[in-house]
């Protein structure tokens, strides 16, 4: 009995596999910044959803527009990254001020001592968040090129 309902399971399990390998599947997906586009193959096709600030595109991949496609996509993906950069080094660098800040109205003498060291270590997120922010910059701008050489 065991063996039969496995069977039966097995094939329920296959059968159900191949009904969506049959058709249209995402391969990935992504946004940042007003920016989006989700990747979708059927076959040997390769078809792009691709938004920016207001506009909302499909395109299918050709080997004239596969260049701008990879790229913009690249340079979604680059401006996410960078974003989480900016949310992660921004949050460190509140709690670490506040932390910073609390600690001085508690013991004034001991902070007086590691002043140097506290700020070092806060102008490093302040580092980080003024070069993620110029790399978003480019990411964002290099990602508004491709989007509107796609346009065309």
């Amino acid at each position: 009995m065991s063996k039969v309902i496995f069977m039966l399971f097995s094939a329920l399990l296959f059968s159900n596999t191949m009904a969506h390998a049959s058709g249209p599947f995402v391969i990935s997906e992504e946004g940042a910044a007003g920016y989006y586009y989700q990747v979708t193959k059927e076959e040997n096709t390769f078809t792009w959803l691709i938004g920016g600030k207001d506009d909302l595109m499909t395109v299918i991949e050709t080997e004239e527009n596969e260049g701008r496609l990879h790229s913009f996509r690249t340079g979604v993906e680059n401006a996410n990254s960078q974003l989480s950069i900016l949310w992660i080094t921004g949050v460190f660098f509140v709690v670490g001020s506040t932390l910073t800040l609390y600690s001085f109205n508690k013991e004034r003498r001991m902070i007086k001592e590691a002043l140097p060291v506290i700020i070092a270590a806060l102008c490093i997120p302040i580092y980080i968040l003024f070069t993620a922010s110029i790399d978003l910059g480019h990411a964002l701008h290099e990602t508004e090129y491709y989007f509107q050489s796609l346009l065309k």
